[in-house]
């Protein structure tokens, strides 16, 4: 059906435009612990009451308008959990699922992607190296979400795009987990949807 104007703006639920002979490219980094989740809890006085800086007044009159606050208690290494976050594979800033998510699932489809856009993808696994002459990055093969703008490969592969010189070399390459991860996200998906149209019918 026609995309809604309440979505227009999330690429989720809004297909790409319809130009066959567009082409898109995901470059991004991977291999990089990142924050993915939070974790929440209601917020009390007793948040805001052990501070005893000149600050302490200010922070508790906060209480009225945080319902809820970061609970920083939640800890578990086996699930990447520390002091109430939730870290993922990602580039340090942005989780994989967010930067590939769309580009090797939603955008292989029809629904989303109805002339056939080609969308290739290429990771960059993160290596990071010392260099004395560049001590404020990561080496010439960081995958972080920075540095990965002096990432020798990501670079080829970007002159490749924008001159058209050898651009055939520039195909998929995927070194994380996120095709299988996509898929779960697409299986549970369809479950719901499932699930959604059984009620309706036998409602």
């Amino acid at each position: 059906g026609k995309p809604s104007h309440k979505t227009w703006h999330d690429p989720t639920m809004t297909p790409l435009p319809y130009a066959p002979s567009m082409k898109l490219y995901c470059l991004y980094g991977t291999g990089i612990k990142t924050e993915r989740a939070y974790f929440y809890k209601r917020s009390s006085t007793e948040d805001f009451s052990q501070d005893s800086d000149e600050n302490s007044t200010y922070r508790r009159n906060l209480k009225s308008d945080l319902p809820f606050i970061m609970d920083t208690n939640p800890d578990n290494e086996d699930e990447d959990i520390r002091n109430g976050v939730k870290f993922a594979d990602g580039d340090g800033s942005v989780p994989l699922l967010s930067a590939g998510h769309m580009c090797v699932n939603n955008w292989k489809r029809k629904r989303y992607n109805p002339s056939g856009v080609q969308v290739t993808t290429r990771e960059y696994f993160h290596r990071q190296e010392f260099l004395v002459e560049d001590p404020m990055r990561g080496g010439p093969r960081s995958a972080d979400h920075v540095d990965i703008l002096g990432n020798v490969d990501m670079t080829e592969d970007f002159l490749r795009i924008v001159t058209n010189f050898e651009d055939d070399k520039v195909n998929d390459h995927i070194v994380s987990d996120i095709k299988n991860i996509s898929n779960r996200i697409a299986t549970r998906n369809r479950m719901a949807f499932h699930k959604k149209l059984l009620r309706s019918i036998f409602k």
